[in-house]
């Protein structure tokens, strides 16, 4: 599923160079910003200014709506999701302006929900590998993911 306002259609024919900077660039933002959500996940305050490190947008809004509904509940995360490959699918424009689709198979069956209590919830959403997709773009100064895409487990 490709994040919102994009397409990933143009990009089937397209090789991107990996190495180039701003496929880098996106690359090391995309490792970041999984890096900042472990981190607020295993306290659950949807306020942390570390969301915003490397989040911005619908993206911002993704995850602090999902920490928020998991607080409430009074769950907090354990474990680590492993970034399987990601990988740059796309690159739009060049320079300061570029924004870089970052496709990666994220296995989530190590980042597991917990009550306050350490007892593993079960809420019948079982982890797995699931297809995620970010858009990466210049905000405020930094690179952030503006939209995120986080698939069913299994679609990858």
């Amino acid at each position: 599923m490709a994040p919102s306002g994009s397409s990933t259609t143009a990009s089937s024919s397209v090789l991107v160079d990996q190495s180039s900077p701003a496929a880098q660039a996106g690359l090391a933002t995309y490792r970041a910003l999984w890096a900042d959500v472990i981190k607020v996940e295993a306290t659950m305050n949807d306020q942390d200014p570390t969301l915003a490190n490397h989040l911005t947008g619908g993206a911002l809004s993704f995850f602090q709506q999902a920490i928020h509904i998991n607080k409430l509940d009074g769950y907090v995360a354990k474990g680590q999701p492993k970034l399987l490959h990601p990988t740059v699918k796309q690159v739009i424009g060049s320079g300061d302006a570029a924004k870089v689709l970052v496709e990666d198979c994220v296995d989530d069956s190590g980042f597991n929900l917990y009550t306050t209590d350490g007892t593993l919830v079960h809420n019948g959403h079982p982890g797995g590998r699931r297809l995620t997709q970010a858009m990466v773009e210049k905000s405020d100064g930094a690179l952030k993911a503006s939209s995120f895409a986080f698939s069913a487990p299994g679609t990858c």
